[in-house]
């Protein structure tokens, strides 16, 4: 049976579309899986903001089967719904429940539910329990749920590539996706390596130039190389397939 506050909350969203019925969002999303009811982002947090603390009020099985039954209903704006409660949750959540983070996924429709997922629940628990988490990731990284993919390595942006604490795990996970036929884990990687680039300029430069001498997608170079200008920029454009570029992975052990 559905949680009464999940009706709640998705009766919420369905009033603030003002009638308007859950469509297909073709503009960032080339497959039709994704349908929302558009809502701006300002209403979506405002109604959120206002189911916070019955939220908190609940126990963590009961934050489960919430967010759980929000994701399953397939609407953009539910997904997000429940990725939030999941959020209000993560102080909360232990190696017990990463099961059930990982089953939860199989109901994402949108690369934006990755990237909600991956800032506000995946990366907290990862500085909590780095060696569940990462087994996770090693998980993703392989599975044939291209949304899974895409959090491998989306994990490894922001502040966790600020923190200079995983980018050789960060360039490992990225390295086994390059070839990824998905345009959405391309960018992925790329906006991994992007964002470590920041904090390991001279080693991410010079990965992302072997990249480029073997011919991969160049929705991965591009992308990593967006903070660069001038020189740096050029430099890195100017190695074309084929090029000589050696780069090894040094992971720690």
């Amino acid at each position: 049976m559905k949680p009464s506050l999940a009706i709640e909350i998705e009766e919420a969203i369905r009033s603030a579309a003002e009638g308007r019925q859950p469509q297909p969002e073709r503009r960032f999303h080339k497959h039709d899986e994704y349908i929302s009811y558009g809502l701006y982002t300002a209403d979506f947090w405002k109604i959120m903001k206002s189911f916070k603390t019955r939220v908190l009020a609940l126990e963590l099985d009961d934050r489960l089967v919430l967010a759980e039954s929000l994701l399953a209903e397939h609407i953009g704006e539910f997904g997000h719904a429940g990725i939030h409660v999941l959020a209000l949750s993560v102080n909360d959540l232990e190696p017990t429940n990463f099961s059930s983070l990982d089953k939860m996924m199989d109901d994402f429709r949108s690369w934006s539910h990755v990237d909600h997922y991956c800032t506000d629940v995946i990366k907290p628990l990862l500085f909590g329990y780095p060696g569940e988490i990462l087994k996770l990731l090693e998980e993703w990284n392989q599975s044939p749920n291209r949304f899974k993919r895409r959090a491998s390595v989306v994990v490894f942006t922001r502040d966790v590539a600020s923190s200079r604490q995983y980018t050789d795990e960060a360039l490992k996970l990225c390295d086994n996706l390059i070839w990824d036929p998905e345009d959405i884990v391309q960018k992925g990687v790329g906006w991994a390596l992007k964002d470590n680039m920041r904090t390991s300029p001279e080693r991410v430069k010079t990965y992302v130039k072997k990249l480029r001498s073997i011919g991969v997608p160049s929705t991965i170079t591009l992308y990593a190389i967006r903070d660069l200008k001038g020189e740096e920029r050029k430099e890195i454009l100017a190695v074309k397939k084929g090029s000589p570029v050696s780069f090894e992975i040094d992971m720690k052990s």
